[in-house]
This record gives structure tokens, sequence and C-alpha cells, in this order.
């Protein structure tokens, strides 16, 4: 029994040892940490929002390999980072890495900056712990003077908010105004140039003289061209006439159309009888294919113009004043 004890005795020596052993190698070993990182906070009792100056340094070589802790805005649920820098520092052959941060905290309360990592090439070293107290601001309810709640202030508008509040609507008002504009534009150039492209309304006068110059320069006599010839002259002479005396000249037949002139005074009786000829052979050119003399070809060219010049009509000086008597306005040139 009392060698049982003996023995629970020597394991209790030998764990105690070797939990002592262990404490010392940590201790050592968390010494030497903090020995090679120098850490500094500037207080350690702030009011509630005050700033903590808070800065590490390394020392390193060329060849060492650091790196830093990544941060955030927070290094605890209570601990705030405003601001945070890294530089380096040289003096002389002594090069150190130092990271400075402002700290601050918004609780009051006593808490922990806690440790951080930071790695050396394959070692892992820590930075030195801080505890601070954060004190709450007290106010004096009793002695604390009200102010009246402000207006809502309205902010005025400058072109800048407008522009981003309509841009859309204003784009496509400007796109509207410049579509509406090109029609506009083209609309009135149409207009302007169906203006420029409305012929004058020719007077019987100038429209059988344009159509006899017109037949001179075709040349049909001297091409041998026949029946293009008495074609457009019957029609021309049947016109003429039609439009001067107002009636239905183009429907008519010769034998009709020289029996209507028969039966009025507009024109003498050898005109009437120089038509029927030159109707009739107009007739037996279109219609029999006939080939007719050569001199006639000129006489009835000249005949044409001769007719056209003798029933020109007359245009009265006041159509409102003087007494307007039948065929008065085409009366004959003598």
């Amino acid at each position: 029994m009392s060698r049982m004890r003996e023995v629970g005795s020597w394991k209790l020596e030998v764990g105690s040892r070797f939990t002592f052993l262990v404490s010392c190698v940590l201790c050592l070993v968390s010494i030497s940490t903090f020995a090679q990182i120098d850490t500094k906070i500037d207080t350690a009792k702030i009011k509630i929002g005050e700033p903590i100056q808070y800065h590490f340094s390394i020392p390193f070589n060329k060849n060492d390999k650091i790196t830093l802790p990544e941060l955030k805005d927070t290094l605890s649920y209570h601990i705030e980072i405003l601001e945070q820098k890294t530089d380096t520092l040289i003096k002389g052959e002594q090069k150190n890495i130092v990271q400075y941060l402002t700290l601050s905290c918004y609780d009051p309360g006593d808490f922990l900056i806690r440790s951080l990592p930071i790695v050396v090439n394959s070692d892992t070293l820590l930075t030195k712990s801080f505890q601070i107290q954060v004190i709450d601001v007290e106010i004096d309810s009793a002695n604390l003077t009200g102010f009246p709640i402000k207006p809502i202030m309205e902010e005025e508008y400058t072109w800048v908010d407008y522009w981003d509040k309509y841009w859309v609507y204003l784009l496509i008002g400007a796109l509207v105004f410049l579509i509406l504009l090109i029609v506009a534009i083209l609309f009135l150039r149409s207009k302007k140039g169906n203006r420029g492209k409305s012929k004058k309304v020719l007077t019987p006068y100038e429209e059988a003289i344009n159509g006899l110059k017109s037949i001179d320069k075709k040349k049909y006599l001297e091409k041998g061209q026949i029946y293009p010839f008495y074609s457009e002259m019957s029609y021309l002479i049947r016109n003429y006439l039609g439009r001067i005396y107002h009636f239905s000249s183009l429907e008519l037949l010769s034998d009709d159309l020289v029996g209507y002139f028969n039966r009025t005074t507009h024109l003498e009786k050898d005109e009437i009888e120089k038509l029927k000829q030159f109707l009739f052979d107009s007739d037996l050119v279109k219609f029999a294919k006939a080939v007719l003399e050569e001199e006639k070809h000129e006489f009835y060219r000249k005949w044409a113009e001769e007719l056209i010049e003798k029933t020109k009509p007359l245009e009265l000086e006041d159509e409102t004043v003087q007494e307007i008597l039948p065929n008065e306005k085409y009366r004959k040139i003598k």
C-alpha cells in the first residue's frame, strides 16, 4: 500500500514538473514573440468615439517575407478601424515595417484589443494585446435646453438635377421635335417643288403656235415621215378650233366638223373649204396610207399658221364694264 502511494506521488511530481516546463517554454516563446514586434497604443482610456493611435513595428532583413494581417473595418465587435496605413522605416542598417491604425469604440465598458498574427517567413508572430476602458459621456438631462423641430428644408434643383431626373423625357422630346422638323422641311420642299413644276396654262393661240414649232423641230417632211406630220397637224387644228369656239371638236368626224362650221359664222367660206380639203387629205394619209404631192405638205403647213393667226382671240380691255356680245371675245383679226 505504501509502495502504491510512492508510485502515485512520483507520478504527480513528474506531472507537475512537466506542466511547469511547458509553461516556461510558452512564456519564453511569448516573450520572444513580443520582443520581436514592437506594439504600442497612445492611450488605454478614452471617451466614447475618441480615437486610439495604435501601431506595431516589425524588423526585417532583405530576404525576409512578411505577411501582414488583412484588416477590414473592425478588429472585433466593439473595436472599429477608422484609418490604416503601412510604412517602412530605415534607421541605419535596421529596417522596420510599421502599420498604423486609428481605432475607436462607441460602447462604454472594458474591451480587449486582440493580438494580430504576422507571418515572418515561416514563423507566425503575435502583436501585443491591450485592455482599454471606454467611458460613457454623462448628459445632464435636467439642464438640457430643448430646441424646436426645424421645418423641412426645400433643396433647390439645378439643371444637373433636372437632367438626371428627366433626361429620358428630354431625349424623347428632342427626337420627336427633330422628326417633325425633318417632315416639315420635306413637306415644304415638296410643296415648293410642285409649285415650280406646275406649268402655266397656255391660251389656245399659244398652245397652237408652240405645237407648230414642235412639228417643225421634228422635221417630219425632211425625213419623209408623212403619217406623223398629218396626224399631229390635224389634231392641232381640231384642238385649237374646239378651244376657241368652245365645242367638242376632237369627238366629231371630219364631215361633221365641216358641217358645224357651215352652220356658224366662225369661219369664212374659203377657209371652210380649205379646212375640208385638209381634213380629207389627212384622213387619206392616216387611214388609207395615201401619198400626197409634196407641194401640199408645205401648203398645209403655211395655211395652218395663217388660220391660227386669223382666228386668234382678242382679249377685251375690261369685261366688267363693256357689254360682251356673242363671240365678241373671239373676234377675228382682219
